[in-house]
């Protein structure tokens, strides 16, 4: 017969290994959302629609493939546009208009605080 210890054991051994799994799972999630190409977006941004639209959809297909929202305001203009795109661009093999459009969007975001993921 089976002491309570190990019967205890038995039960609490895969309870915990499921908490640490969940745990790991979810703080893997990204700690910003992206925003949207919304008119509030559009408003502050210099670059047209079509460029913004492109920009959120090239950074949702390969940018956050890789790694989660990084709020573009904690970052310098100098820093996105001459260090982090032109890096980023050649690592997700992004061609010139794309990397443009993300930039526009990125620039644009700078503007408008990211929402807080669930």
């Amino acid at each position: 017969m089976a002491s309570p210890d190990s019967s205890v054991r038995r039960v609490i051994r895969p309870l915990l290994t499921g908490v640490a799994v969940t745990l790991l799972i979810c703080s893997c999630g990204p700690a910003y959302l992206a925003p949207q190409v919304t008119p509030k977006l559009v408003k502050v941004s210099r670059s047209p629609v079509s460029s913004l639209n492109r920009g959120y959809e090239v950074h949702q297909a390969k940018c956050a493939k890789c790694h989660s929202f990084q709020d573009p305001s904690d970052f310098e203009i100098e820093e996105l546009t001459e260090e982090i795109m032109p890096d980023m661009a050649r690592k997700s093999k992004l061609d010139a208009a794309d990397e443009k459009a993300v930039l526009h969007y990125l620039l644009a975001a700078r503007q408008v605080p990211p929402a807080a993921s669930p």
